[in-house]
């Protein structure tokens, strides 16, 4: 019998001829610049990977600035609506100059942009929300509120210069101010509103005046006060003091405002201004109203831009954004802008760089200062007060 084939691995002991091993593969050594190759795109890598990332964040992150840039140009007199008196459609214009602030925070490269471009401004962001931090909602509603405050002391300004009554009303004299030392210091604070004197109503701050100045220093009276945030009144004495510019004059040392004063017209005037916020279009609202209630062309039939605020004076003040405001005049083609004088220098200078030659920047005090320019360019001069102004009040 044949023995049985071994099923196991062969022992140590058995016999076979060693296996050649196997053929090894050549070792291949880089090439010399190899190395430095895959180093050089290595690095090459991670700088196009740092540059698209820092490219994304230029255009994606935001900084704390705001941009000012050029405006439209709008004809004030198709914002204007008047219900009553006889209206005179004028051939010329005062355009409503405006300036385009940012609506959110810059990026980095918007602000680049913008530091490039000569007719855009870069401010912090305090510049528009103010220092406090106000966030953009609080200030764009109350730079609504500053427009229609305009609104009513452009109407209130042009037509008591055309002769209409236009009466005020309010519900008391609110402290502003408090001057130290004077006789209202301790007795009255800042936001206080004075309702009566000595038991007499008062609902406007020229009531509390005209009440002060009939009494002489030394006299005590009694102020019928709300105070800021509380409910009810209180009866505070004051003994007055006397002005310095005026011994024999009584002083009483409060800066004062008519709280919730309104005007009240003769007749409606409303302004389609939108979404438009800011004081600075009152000087071109009292303009076309002056040229829309009265014959012939104020402005010579000529087409201006004009910008500044209007108190109750008729005192033109400053305004922010010139610079963007010359820029949109010089853009759109017009000759004449009108500016408050109190313009600050630097800011004049500024925007004369961007008017050049093409736009006549003209500085104005007050409304007298404009109708003088007007008239001195061909415009017609204001009739005086009318009868059917007077018969209309």
């Amino acid at each position: 019998m044949l023995p049985p084939e071994p099923t196991g691995s062969p022992s140590l002991t058995t016999s076979s001829a060693a296996s050649a091993p196997p053929p090894q593969p050549p070792v291949v050594h880089p090439a010399p610049g190899s190395r430095r190759r895959r180093r050089w795109a290595w690095a090459l890598s991670v700088l196009a990977f740092v540059l698209v990332a820092s490219g994304i964040a230029v255009a994606v992150v935001q900084i704390p600035y705001y941009s000012f840039s050029p405006g439209s140009l709008r004809p004030t007199s198709d914002l204007v609506r008047i219900d009553g008196p006889r209206i005179y459609d004028p051939d010329g214009d005062v355009l409503l100059t405006t300036v385009s602030i940012s609506s959110r925070r810059l990026t980095i490269f918007e602000a680049f942009l913008g530091w490039l471009d000569p007719t855009v401004t870069v401010v912090p962001e305090e510049e528009v929300l103010g220092p406090q931090g106000h966030d953009r909602e609080a200030t764009r509603q109350f730079n609504l509120q500053l427009m229609d405050t305009s609104k009513e002391v452009a109407t209130y300004v042009a037509l008591d210069r055309l002769g209409y009554e236009v009466s005020l009303t309010g519900t008391g004299a609110q402290v502003i101010e408090v001057v130290p030392g004077s006789a209202a210091d301790g007795v009255v604070e800042p936001g206080d509103t004075i309702v009566a004197v000595d038991g007499s109503p008062v609902a406007l701050a020229s009531d509390l005046g005209s009440a002060i100045d009939e009494m002489s220093p030394g006299d005590e009276i009694v102020l019928t006060v709300e105070p800021l945030g509380e409910e009810g009144t209180e009866e505070r004495p004051v003994e007055l003091g006397a002005r310095e510019d005026d011994p024999d004059a009584a002083l009483l040392g409060v800066t004062m405002q008519t709280r919730d004063g309104a005007f009240v017209f003769p007749f409606d005037v409303e302004f389609a201004t939108g979404q438009v916020g800011g004081p600075s279009a009152g000087l071109s609202f009292t303009l076309v109203l002056l040229d829309m209630l009265t014959p012939g062309e104020l402005t010579g039939g000529e087409v201006i831009a004009a910008t500044g605020t209007i108190d109750a004076d008729g005192v033109v003040g400053p305004i922010g954004g010139i610079e963007q405001k010359a820029a949109a005049a010089r853009r759109d083609g017009i000759d004449l802008f009108l500016v408050p004088a109190a313009t600050a220098p630097n800011e004049l200078e500024a925007a004369r760089r961007q008017a050049g030659d093409e736009v006549e920047i003209v500085l104005v005090e007050d409304l007298d200062d404009a109708l003088e320019v007007l008239e001195a360019r061909g415009g017609d001069p204001l009739p005086e007060p009318t009868v059917e102004a007077a018969e209309a009040a």
